[in-house]
């Protein structure tokens, strides 16, 4: 005959380190399916090839940080193009003013007007920031690009620049009574291309008295290796003729000077304008080459990442579906478990004795 021995504390014990492992089990398996069923120890579940999925996840890090830089760029350069379009618009609405059909005895003033209201406007334009950037300072994103032409604490250094220009060449200052005696053929000379006028806008001048701008644009990196030009600088040829043009319209006192010179100046208005306008156009045609290829460039980093969160998703994931299984039936169990437990705390060594 054989005895077995019957102890309570083996009773005790057995479900408990049940319970422990089903623990385990039941934390691991809540883990992946509340996170989509991702590995709760990703190291662990795949071993030598951790490697790869840091790999994986460097590249999404990557790509993820220059769509950020993408980002700002691409609202620099469209905030720089917007800027662009207006100054453009304002020039061509400045030239449609200037059609001879619609000059008449008022138009001198009306000109003179528009002119020292669409300079403050192109100022303003050539002086946008986003971020604390000026878009139109090319390298010197820090510094005013263009100084104020009309200021309130007195004549500023490009309009000063003007009117002595003017006084040494008419030996009268603009809008005075004197300045109705210029002749046409002496106003034409002051504006030729290679007259006073022009000169107040050579480069020397330009950056004197006008522009703290630097020439060189911002460069920036918008996929590896792979730059472009994100920012236009306001000393290009185009953005200084707008300047020339309202300048010239506003200081040079149209009404003051004979119908036969005011014909030179509307003339020489029209030419500014025209090739102005032009090369606006010119230049938003270039912004818009750079805003499409952050596009395409964006579009194929898109799908990239696509392809590196697959890689991801099957080395690093498992099925949610039956994580989610686990979960339940390790809960029963868990629960069977501690129902035993609870019935092994009940027993004694009485209940064996007859």
């Amino acid at each position: 005959m054989q005895t077995t021995f019957i102890s309570t504390v083996n009773f005790l014990n057995t479900p408990r380190s049940t319970m422990n492992r089903l623990q385990t089990d039941l934390d691991k398996a809540n883990a992946e399916s509340t996170n989509n069923g991702r590995f709760a120890d990703v190291g662990l579940e795949l071993g030598y090839r951790t490697g790869l999925t840091l790999d994986l996840r460097q590249g999404l890090d990557e790509i993820d940080a220059q769509l950020t830089r993408n980002g700002l760029t691409t609202t620099r350069v469209n905030s720089g193009y917007q800027a662009l379009d207006r100054a453009r618009s304002d020039g061509e609405a400045f030239m449609a003013t200037l059609t001879p059909g619609k000059l008449n005895d008022t138009s001198a003033t009306t000109i003179a007007q528009a002119g020292s209201s669409k300079l403050t406007s192109l100022i303003g334009e050539l002086n946008t920031q986003t971020g604390g950037q000026y878009l139109f300072g090319g390298i010197n994103t820090a510094q005013v690009p263009i100084k104020d032409y009309e200021t309130s604490s007195g004549t500023s250094l490009a309009k000063q620049a003007f009117l002595d220009a003017f006084q040494a060449k008419f030996s009268c200052a603009p809008g005075s009574q004197a300045a109705s005696t210029i002749t046409p053929a002496k106003m034409q000379e002051f504006l030729a291309d290679t007259g006073e006028f022009a000169t107040l806008f050579s480069d020397a001048n330009w950056k004197t008295n006008w522009s703290s701008a630097s020439d060189t644009p911002v460069r920036s990196e918008i996929a590896r290796n792979e730059t472009v030009n994100s920012s236009v600088s306001a000393n290009v040829q185009p953005l200084r003729q707008l300047a020339m043009l309202y300048s010239l319209a506003s200081s040079v006192g149209l009404s003051s000077l004979s119908a036969t010179t005011q014909m030179v100046v509307y003339e020489k208005l029209r030419s500014l304008a025209g090739s102005a306008t032009w090369g606006v156009t010119g230049i938003q045609a270039d912004v818009g080459a750079v805003q499409a290829r952050i596009t395409t460039v964006e579009t194929q980093m898109g799908i990239q990442k696509n392809i590196l969160q697959g890689g991801v998703k099957n080395l690093e994931y498992g099925d949610p579906v039956e994580a989610a299984a686990r979960v339940k039936n390790l809960t029963a169990q868990l629960e069977i478990s501690y129902s035993l437990t609870n019935q092994v705390n009940r027993l004694s060594l009485m209940d064996y004795v007859r």
